[in-house]
């Protein structure tokens, strides 16, 4: 083994790694994490698209960062800012129509009277009432206890709600299938579909999310996702962290029953007594741990829960930005593309058969509108999810990448007239490039996942070692969340052994 010793060895420098190891570097631990790319801060990252043009690679806004790790690790002081707080959320329409969304309830009661004055009524008991529920599941999701925060009745209300979807739950409040379209975006996430029992609940996490002192806001950061990365390096390494970037970590050593240590692909062992993996479970206890070390019925579940279905991101530079026809809608939003409910349901019959479907679920921002610096004077960048779209091999998804790009334009350009001949250039990242990129395996989502505690999506069957990434967030977003409780996790569970 290596001479140099670690308190702790965090492996991946994604935004959950970077977290997990500044709060035990803050706790007096010596630290080092490995990542196995040569750049920080995995899907938050903002890269080149095309000359003059720099645009969020993965995540393109942050809806659900930590406001704790935001204030205890100084992140403004390290240059976190943002350019815009709070996106409008506009449903585009090829009649013109569009859906907005304000944090003004009263603009938006009066632009969802033009489509149906019995939901302009609704809209205002329903924020409240999907409000008052997501903060009353904030302990459960914020917190490293799992204790239950509701009252009988609201705790028999969350029974209920868990059974529905959310396309049953918004149809119970609203009658404009256009509307309901719009909403249920937020239920498409981590493989759910909104017609499917409980992804409700992701329309619950969402809304208990608070960004820049706002519940249920968007953000997008001042120099694009990867701003968030440099605020945290910077505070990671201020406390002492080493970080060990192009380390690809390959084994993680076990003895007497608990982690040791991690052997990197170099041939090099950091020991340690507290090892943290930013992998999925999957990866961490089936490639990462030697066989066997999980137990047996670890071993059985890794093969379980796989993805169904995944989301692919499709980023266009653009000469110009053509005006949005029809009702006028602010820039700096969050657009949402599907006009029905179908629209989810062909998109995902066509994603588990393997195929793109004909009618696309996008959601799209225009970055450069809030942060002009992103790219060249007038010209922007459009950067789109799409979802659901198949889980299929590198090989298949070759195919599949220019008529994605193709379907993705086709949808927007009813809208956005003369969008497709100021396309400079055009870049796809698909679920398999995610996964091979940013080491990232994603499970699929589930109530059971969404209502667990934090206990039981951080620590694993091997003393010592514990997860801290995506997927150990009931949903997986760039939240830091995980980190910094994984890191308490552990250091609890040192105190007490």
């Amino acid at each position: 083994m290596s001479a140099r010793a670690h308190d702790a060895v965090v492996v991946g420098a994604g935004v959950n790694g970077l977290v997990a190891a500044a709060y035990l570097a803050k706790a007096g631990k010596r630290v080092v994490i490995v990542e196995a790319r040569n750049r920080l801060g995995g899907l938050c990252e903002t890269a080149p698209l095309h000359e003059g043009f720099s645009a969020p690679a993965a995540a393109h806004t942050l809806y659900a960062l930590d406001a704790r790790i935001v204030k205890e690790l100084k992140l403004a002081r390290n240059g976190l800012a943002f350019a815009a707080r709070d996106l409008a959320l506009a449903g585009l329409r090829s009649a013109g129509k569009h859906i907005v969304i304000h944090r003004d309830v009263h603009a938006t009661v009066r632009n969802l009277a033009v489509h149906s004055q019995a939901d302009a009524d609704a809209w205002s008991h329903f924020r409240n009432e999907l409000f008052m529920l997501a903060r009353a599941l904030r302990p459960l999701w914020w917190d490293a206890a799992a204790a239950k925060p509701l009252s009988r009745a609201s705790s028999e209300k969350l029974d209920r709600l868990k059974r529905l979807s959310a396309v049953s739950w918004l149809d119970s409040w609203f009658e404009c299938d256009a509307l309901k379209a719009v909403l249920a975006f937020d239920a498409s996430a981590d493989g759910f579909s909104p017609f499917e029992p409980g992804s409700v609940l992701l329309l619950l996490w969402r809304a208990a999310q608070e960004m820049c002192g706002l519940q249920g806001a968007v953000a997008v950061p001042t120099g694009g996702p990867g701003a968030l990365t440099s605020a945290l390096s910077e505070a990671v390494r201020a406390l002492g962290v080493e970080i060990q970037t192009g380390a690809h970590a390959a084994k993680l050593v076990i003895a007497d029953g608990r982690a040791a240590g991690v052997t990197l692909a170099s041939g090099e062992t950091l020991p340690t007594t507290i090892a943290l993996s930013s992998l999925s479970r999957r990866w961490t206890l089936g490639d990462l741990a030697p066989a066997g070390a999980a137990g047996l019925d670890a071993a059985a579940a890794l093969g379980r829960d796989m993805p169904r279905t995944g989301q692919a991101k499709v980023l266009l530079a653009l000469s110009a930005l053509p005006a949005f026809s029809g009702i006028a809608v602010p820039r700096q939003s969050r657009f949402i593309v599907a006009d029905r409910l179908e629209t989810y349901a062909a998109a995902s019959s066509a994603a588990q058969a393997g195929r793109l479907s004909d009618e696309l679920a996008i959601e799209f921002v225009v970055p450069s509108a809030a942060d002009p610096a992103l790219a060249p004077p007038g010209q922007h960048i459009v950067s789109a999810l799409v979802r659901p779209v198949p889980v299929a091999t590198p090989a298949d998804w070759a195919a599949m990448k220019a008529p994605l790009v193709a379907k993705v334009v086709a949808a927007l350009e009813p809208h956005a007239g003369g969008l497709a001949r100021h396309i400079v250039a055009a870049q796809v990242l698909t679920p398999a490039d995610i996964a091979q990129r940013y080491g990232r395996d994603d499970e699929a989502g589930s109530a059971d996942r969404v209502l667990s505690g934090w206990n039981a999506r951080v620590t694993t069957p091997i003393d010592g070692l514990f997860l801290c990434g995506a997927e150990a967030e009931p949903v997986g977003a760039i939240s830091g969340r995980a980190g910094r409780i994984a890191a308490a996790l552990a250091l609890r569970a040192e105190v007490e052994r």
